[in-house]
């Protein structure tokens, strides 16, 4: 990550934002501080950034054999 918040990427690609409920473990100090203190039924998403890097015409992979 870089100044002012500013993502890179390392490949040229499509950049997917996702969210998944997230679900701190039980006896973790994340459940005992943070939980505790939301509302009763409040949801916390996590946010993944993907990079699906583009598909390059002419490159292949040669499968190798291990000895």
């Amino acid at each position: 990550m870089g100044r002012n918040n500013t993502l890179y990427a390392l490949e040229d690609g499509i950049v997917r934002y996702t969210k998944e409920v997230y679900v701190p473990p039980p006896r973790s100090s994340e459940s005992r501080d943070v939980i505790c203190r939301l509302p009763k039924g409040a949801i916390l998403y996590k946010t993944f950034i993907n990079v699906i890097p583009n598909t390059e015409v002419g490159k292949q992979f040669e499968t190798l054999t291990l000895q």
